[in-house]
C-alpha cells in the first residue's frame, strides 16, 4: 500500500469519526500511586518557554515576529500523544507567525505506524499565521521518513530536508533553513544554503545542535535545535551530567547558548526515549520573539550565566 493510501484509510470517516488507537492503562499499586502522580508530572507538565531570540542581520521589519518550536516528540504512547494535543493548543495560544517543529516525531517503525494518523491530525490544528515548517530527526530516519513526510505534508506542513524556503514578513525577508539529520547521516549544510544569498537573514533548523560544527562557516542568523531532550536530568549549580551526546559541549543540551558569531537555542522537547524519566527538565513549547542579535547580546549572556548558576 502506497503513503497516501494509508494516510488515506486512516484517516477519520466523514459518518464516524476514527478512534483513537488505544492501550490498556494499567494503574500502578494503590502505595504507589503518589510517587506515579509525581513521575507523571514530571515527563507532562509542560513549560512554555519565552526567549528573546537574537538573530544576526535581522532586518528591522523583523524584530518582535512571533514564532514556536517543538522537538522531540516520541509519540510512542497514548500519554505521548496527548502531551502532544496539549502542547499544540499551548501553541496556538501564543499567537505566533510561525511554527517550527525539528524532528523525531517517533522512536521506532511500529510506533509510528501505530500513532501515524493521530498524530496528523493533531499537528494539523496548528495555526500559526505564515506556516509550519519541519525536519526530520535521527529517530525518524530510523522510523521510516517517508511515511512521516506524508503525513507532515498532508498536515499543511512544510518540510525542509537539506533545502530553503523564503518567507515575507511586513514586507522583509527571513529565509528558513532545514539541514538534515548529522547522526543519520542525511546532513548537507552547504545544499542547504545553496539558494542562500550573501545578505540574507537565516533561521537555521537542525536536529542535532553538533550540525553547527559543520554549518557555521555558512553564517547562519540563529540555530534552532532538540535532540538532546534538554539532558534529561539537570542538577542545580551543576546541569546535565550526561557528558558524552554531544561534539559541541553539554553547555548546548537545553536553552540558549552562543557559538561563535551565532546562537545556537536547543529545545528541551515534549517526549521520552528508552529511560522514561525527567529530573528538573519538564517538557518544553519555546516561544521565541525574535531580536537584532547586537541588541540582545548583553542581555543573552547575563540570562545564560544566571540560568547556569541554577543548573
Amino acid at each position: 500500500m502506497s503513503v497516501p493510501e494509508l494516510l488515506k484509510t486512516a484517516a477519520p470517516s466523514r459518518r464516524r469519526p476514527a478512534r483513537r488507537p488505544t492501550r490498556a492503562k494499567r494503574k500502578p499499586p494503590l502505595p504507589l500511586r503518589p510517587i506515579h502522580k509525581m513521575w507523571r508530572h514530571t515527563i507532562d507538565a509542560i513549560d512554555i518557554e519565552p526567549i528573546t531570540l537574537p538573530v544576526r542581520a535581522l532586518p528591522p521589519a523583523l524584530k518582535g515576529v512571533v514564532a514556536c518550536q517543538l522537538s522531540d516528540l516520541h509519540v510512542d504512547r497514548d500519554e505521548d500523544l496527548e502531551r502532544l494535543e496539549a502542547a499544540v493548543k499551548a501553541v496556538n495560544k501564543q499567537h505566533p507567525e510561525l511554527v517550527f517543529l525539528t524532528g523525531d516525531y517517533f522512536s521506532t517503525p511500529q510506533t509510528r505506524q501505530h500513532y501515524l494518523a493521530p498524530f496528523r491530525r493533531a499537528l494539523a490544528e496548528l495555526s500559526p499565521k505564515l506556516g509550519v515548517y519541519a525536519i526530520a530527526g535521527n529517530h525518524d530516519h530510523w522510523a521510516s521518513f517517508d511515511y512521516i513526510d506524508e503525513a507532515l505534508r498532508a498536515a499543511g506542513i512544510e518540510t525542509l530536508s537539506n533545502e530553503s524556503r523564503a518567507v515575507e514578513i511586513n514586507g522583509s525577508r527571513l529565509t528558513i533553513v532545514g539541514i538534515d539529520d548529522l547522526w543519520a547521516r542525511q546532513a548537507d549544510p552547504q545544499r542547504s544554503f545553496s539558494r542562500v544569498k550573501p545578505d540574507d537573514c537565516t533561521l537555521v533548523l537542525a536536529h542535532n545542535p553538533d550540525t553547527a560544527l559543520y554549518a557555521r562557516h555558512l553564517r547562519p542568523g540563529v540555530m534552532l535545535s532538540g535532540h538532546t531532550h534538554g539532558g534529561v536530568v539537570r542538577i542545580p549549580l551543576y546541569g546535565s551530567p550526561i557528558k558524552s551526546l554531544l561534539k559541541i559541549g553539554r553547555t548546548f543540551y537545553a536553552g540558549l547558548n552562543r557559538y561563535g558569531d551565532f546562537y545556537i537555542y536547543t529545545n528541551r522537547g515534549l517526549g521520552t526515549y528508552w529511560l522514561r524519566v525527567r529530573i528538573n527538565c519538564h517538557p518544553e513549547v519555546s516561544r521565541f520573539q525574535l531580536a537584532p542579535m547586537a541588541e540582545t547580546t548583553e542581555h543573552v549572556t547575563h540570562l545564560h550565566h544566571a540560568r547556569s548558576r541554577r543548573g
